[in-house]
């Protein structure tokens, strides 16, 4: 049965081993978890006894059933790992097209696994993936080594902190957008992947278009309404400091 929001396919990378294979997404977890944060979790499971900086420790990027879709606030991906810096479950939700090229790729998730014995580039590119070379841009900034990589879609990359794998350091989307909690950067960094490319021209398939675009008015209204998010204020202005006051106000 086809699960409209879905791909019902996913993308699983061992860089110890170089391969990448296309598997189909477990059902079960996106009937259980529905996708993003919680799928991700629910895939990294036991495996979070690993250390962070082990083969075996998954680093995965996850997208939702609304990604890609004209849902509003719908925009986001997660990625899920263990934190260097705390030794818990991490999961970031972040901004960018990252999400949304992925699901266009023809993807629901990306599962890495294994470490590289050089620094890499991990392309994706409508449903293909490739793992190429990436000495080059290794030791650069992320604008340095964004513009190097050049193209379209979206990417995800780290910079000179999460090579070195300090505790903290973020992974960064599109340049602007980060996974910036927990130190995700550098469980990419002890992976030895650079960057990540992806792009994708495959619409994402809905059930009913028409009663999303309507859903999506409602809800668009509702928020243009409101101070808090398009206010002058608003977080459409501020982003989540415009929420500083609110919080206190109401002594949360």
């Amino acid at each position: 049965m086809h699960m409209y929001g879905y791909t019902s396919k996913s993308l699983r990378v061992d860089l110890s081993l170089k391969t990448t294979e296309i598997i189909s997404t477990p059902s079960v977890l996106n009937e259980k978890f529905i996708g993003g944060r919680g799928f991700g979790v629910a895939l990294l499971g036991k495996r979070i006894l690993n250390e962070f900086d082990s083969p075996d420790m998954p680093l995965i990027f996850a997208s939702g059933p609304l990604v890609g879709t004209a849902a509003p606030t719908s925009g986001r991906s997660s990625v899920i790992s263990r934190s260097p810096l705390t030794g818990t479950v991490l999961d970031c939700s972040v901004g960018g097209k990252f999400g949304t090229e992925l699901k266009k790729a023809g993807f629901d998730s990306i599962e890495i696994v294994g470490i590289s014995d050089r620094w890499v580039l991990l392309t994706i590119d409508n449903g293909k993936a490739t793992i190429e070379n990436a000495e080059k841009i290794a030791g650069k900034n992320v604008d340095e080594a964004r513009k190097q990589i050049g193209g379209k879609g979206s990417d995800a990359v780290i910079g000179i902190a999460g090579e070195n794998r300090v505790r903290y350091a973020s992974i960064v989307f599109d340049g602007h957008y980060l996974a910036g909690r927990g130190g995700l950067g550098a469980v990419m960094g002890a992976k030895k992947i650079k960057a990540i490319t992806v792009k994708g021209d495959t619409p994402v398939t809905v059930y009913d278009r028409e009663e999303l675009n309507e859903a999506r008015e409602e809800i668009m209204r509702l928020l243009r309404s409101s101070q808090a998010v398009f206010g002058e204020l608003g977080l459409s202005e501020f982003g989540t400091a415009a929420l500083v006051d609110l919080i206190h106000a109401r002594r949360m």
